[in-house]
């Protein structure tokens, strides 16, 4: 059976600009995390809140919107306007590690307190609509490698339609190395389909941790796609992937030109741009310079003409 591959949901880089953008030139995923959208407080949920998700561009079967919130009528407030928008799966964010988060006992600050967790669950699947799914995607633990474990007869206890874990706790942020053992101690525990996410950046990463977790076949791919747009075709391939400096112009200025008709004013554009280059620039050989040449531009003038410096030496860099 060929693998199932997700795109993860990266804050500030995978809204739908870049989702459309990639998948006209890079590939189709077959499934797609949005970035989440935090909880409100009150009666209704503002469009404003939810405009990355509501554009016709947005694909409901592929497109599964998150939410990150630790209030269970806060959560079902926002789960069923999605609903009402046509996503009929919507997933629980159990793993954001940023502290400003997890002090909150939100993302996986939420993972040490199970009276709490199970608590939030209940109430939340007595109140989603009937044909609304609920998936999580969990990390190992908030600083406790083991919590997970000891949470997921408390997870097969609820109707999830998937799991999906990176091995790391909420303390590592994306440091450090992932847990292979606990994650394959929890996949194999977990009575739902689970799908792994976490340091898939070459398809010899896949090749490995395949033949690490037999039974998985659905897997997740963020940062390792964001460096190297290509890595998704190469997975499903097999094959080292490589750089189209063609391709990947034409994606950069689709983002730009896209980003400037929605930003308000040029900081923020050039600010969304710039966390783009983060990325962009490690396809460069000379990329560590790209990028600083880049986060230094105050103008957009300046800034595309470091963008033209670097494509036009045809990958070379600055």
């Amino acid at each position: 059976m060929a693998p199932t591959f997700y795109l993860a949901p990266l804050r500030g880089v995978t809204d739908v600009v870049f989702r459309t953008a990639f998948e006209r030139r890079f590939g189709r995923f077959d499934f797609m995390l949005a970035p989440f959208v935090t909880t409100v407080k009150g009666r209704e949920v503002a469009r404003s809140h939810l405009r990355d998700l509501t554009g016709e561009e947005n694909d409901r079967t592929r497109l599964v919107p998150q939410i990150l919130g630790n209030d269970p009528d806060d959560f079902l407030l926002i789960a069923r306007d999605l609903h009402t928008l046509g996503y009929r799966t919507i997933n629980l964010n159990l793993g954001c590690p940023h502290p400003q988060v997890t002090k909150k006992r939100r993302g996986s600050g939420m993972l040490p307190f199970a009276d709490f967790l199970f608590s939030f669950l209940t109430k939340v699947f007595s109140g989603l609509p009937d044909s609304c799914s609920l998936s999580v995607k969990v990390r190992l633990g908030l600083e406790d490698g083991d919590e997970l474990a000891r949470l997921m007869p408390l997870l097969n206890d609820f109707p999830l339609c998937e799991v999906i874990i990176h091995p790391r706790t909420g303390k590592q942020m994306y440091e450090g190395t992932i847990d292979t053992e606990r994650f394959a101690a929890c996949a194999a525990a977990c009575r739902h389909p689970v799908v792994y996410n976490g340091d898939i950046l070459t398809p010899g990463d896949l090749h490995r941790y395949e033949q690490l977790f037999p039974s998985i076949n659905r897997w997740m791919v963020g940062r390792g796609m964001a460096y190297t747009p290509t890595l998704l075709a190469a997975l499903r391939s097999g094959s080292v992937p490589e750089v189209d400096f063609t391709m990947l112009r034409e994606f950069h200025d689709e983002l730009f030109e896209r980003n400037r008709t929605i930003l308000f004013g040029p900081s923020h554009l050039l600010g969304k741009m710039k966390e783009f280059w983060r990325y962009f620039s490690c396809n460069f050989p000379s990329g560590h310079n790209i990028l600083k040449s880049i986060q230094r531009c105050s103008t957009t003038e300046n800034y595309l003409r470091h963008v033209e410096r670097a494509f036009g030496s045809s990958g070379n860099g600055i």
